[in-house]
């Protein structure tokens, strides 16, 4: 006699399939895992950390001889010409995206949110422009030509005079450390991301269009961890190997201005508002 197999509550519910969220691959497991730990860390323990290795590698730097002759230290390399000197093109191109499409997970129902939240990186910017160019006319007004105060670097060079060269406050460090800053405030937004993906459960929401929406953010989050890697590896060369260190430490110092103003001045007090935190109270 054959018996009859007692069907269970499970078995008569149709299971959904595992959502591709729910099972990431190893390797972004495991950089997911490492860019949490380094991108949450508080900004504010990250703006003194920066301000205290800055002021310590200069003082290494004054007190040594370093061997300049290394491809990867020289002004040349291929990681200055299109790492450094792009520097606010990699911060916006990666930074940007992660932005965008957090927003757009966070707030379903407002269009509009993610516009004003990519606004924040438009204020970065003119932060970043007005301080190169007040960088730029601190070394024109301290920089001198023992024929003429007056004169330029070429018309000093015509009159075959001796040109000493002003303070060039350090635009690679300012903008590595403002970088860094930015993109550890707004890698709050995938802190607490998990209520995003159980609240699209709940409510049968689209479950394809969420977890699309999910990878882009993970791959951008990622990349914001190789992003701070390089910078941190970047700042250590341009602080053993350029400038001086009153000037490495004016580049610091204005770099940790600019954030504290518009991280946490202007946002708290209602400007544009502060980056996605479901975790905690936004403005």
């Amino acid at each position: 006699m054959s018996t009859k197999r007692k069907s269970s509550k499970s078995d008569s519910v149709p299971k959904r399939p595992a959502s591709p969220n729910s099972t990431p691959n190893p390797v972004l497991g495991i950089l997911l895992s490492i860019a949490r730990t380094i991108l949450f860390i508080d900004a504010r323990k990250i703006a003194l950390f920066y301000l205290a290795f800055v002021t310590v590698l200069s003082f290494i730097e004054s007190r040594i001889e370093l061997d300049s002759t290394y491809y990867l230290v020289q002004k040349h390399s291929i990681l200055n010409q299109y790492g450094v000197k792009m520097g606010w093109f990699w911060t916006l191109v990666i930074v940007g995206p992660f932005i965008w499409f957090a927003s757009k997970a966070h707030n379903r129902r407002d269009r509009d949110q993610p516009i004003v939240d990519i606004c924040r990186l438009g204020v970065a910017t003119v932060c970043w422009y007005f301080s190169v160019q007040f960088f730029h006319k601190v070394h024109a007004a301290t920089s001198m030509c023992d024929k003429g105060r007056r004169l330029t670097r070429l018309q000093c060079s015509e009159k075959e005079g001796v040109w000493t060269p002003g303070y060039d406050i350090s635009g690679h460090c300012f903008l590595m450390i403002y970088s860094i800053l930015i993109l550890t405030e707004e890698a709050v937004a995938y802190r607490h991301y998990q209520q995003v993906t159980d609240a699209v459960h709940q409510m049968d929401g689209d479950r394809e269009e969420h977890d699309r929406v999910t990878r882009c953010i993970q791959y951008f989050f990622v990349a914001m961890l190789f992003l701070h890697v390089f910078w941190f590896k970047q700042i250590i060369i341009s602080v053993l190997y350029y400038h001086i260190f009153v000037e490495e430490i004016l580049g610091a110092l204005v770099a940790v201005g600019c954030w504290f103003l518009t991280y946490r001045v202007m946002y708290p007090a209602g400007f544009l508002g502060q980056p996605i935190n479901r975790g905690g109270p936004r403005k």
